[in-house]
């Protein structure tokens, strides 16, 4: 690794001509490129000795097996194993963690952001660090309540984009817009109120989604979507189950 510190040297002179009374003008400017990798400068032992037992506990952990999947789960639109997958676990989740809040929660859909989910899942074993690849952002669980007419315009969204990854939601795409709703096997009420479990980035109105800006209620337990993933992948495993997905038609087109 090698770093410039050209911008620095210029932004340091600025900062010395406009602060000082005396006034001076360079004649001339030098900028070199520092070396400072491993290699051409060394390592200080004592900085190594600290940070090694971290590091290849991590790197130990990284590599813990916690799943084992029957297929390859790669995602797609308008549903795909891996998408279907991803929501219905979420899904479950949710309705576990919803059951230690006093507040009346019971979520019945589910959103992972399209965008979200960086990678796929391979066929066989699944470790740690694979899923932390699937998802690298520190995006947290929320709960949000909607009416039914938001939840149509969600699902608009979500159909104007030919379908992103929702559990407990089936819906067909008829010229960009959602038809045919249900919810939880229930045709959609637009004055009824459902609550949704996804993550905060879109809570807020990423991706788009400033429907949810206007939710009715908001409610964060405080758990990461990633950890959530890993304690349902590592309970099954414990269990001896394997991962498994389908697609079922929740979202097709007309």
């Amino acid at each position: 690794m090698r770093l410039s510190f050209s911008h620095l040297l210029l932004i340091t002179c600025i900062v010395a001509t406009v602060s000082c009374k005396t006034n001076f003008i360079p004649r001339s400017s030098h900028s070199q490129n520092i070396p400072v990798a491993e290699e051409v400068q060394g390592v200080d032992s004592q900085i190594i000795y600290m940070y090694k037992p971290f590091k290849d506990s991590l790197e130990k952990d990284m590599k813990r097996v916690i799943s084992i999947s029957e297929k390859e789960m790669i995602k797609g639109r308008p549903e795909s194993l891996l998408t279907n997958f991803l929501a219905d676990l979420l899904l479950a989740e949710a309705k576990t963690e919803a059951t230690k809040i006093a507040d009346g929660v019971h979520p019945v859909i589910s959103y992972f952001n399209y965008g979200g989910i960086r990678t796929s899942l391979p066929k066989g074993e699944i470790t740690v660090g694979e899923i932390f690849e699937l998802m690298p952002f520190e995006n947290e669980l929320v709960f949000i309540q909607l009416t039914g007419t938001q939840v149509q315009e969600f699902l608009n969204h979500l159909a104007d984009k030919n379908g992103e990854s929702v559990g407990g939601v089936r819906y067909v795409i008829s010229n960009g817009k959602a038809v045919d709703i249900q919810i939880a096997g229930n045709e959609i009420v637009s004055n009824k109120t459902y609550w949704l479990a996804t993550n905060d980035y879109v809570a807020e109105g990423g991706d788009g989604l400033e429907v949810f800006t206007h939710r009715l209620k908001i409610v964060k337990p405080g758990l990461k979507i990633r950890d959530v993933i890993l304690h349902n992948l590592e309970k099954s495993y414990k269990e001896g189950k394997t991962l498994t997905a389908k697609e079922d038609g929740r979202v097709k087109y007309e």
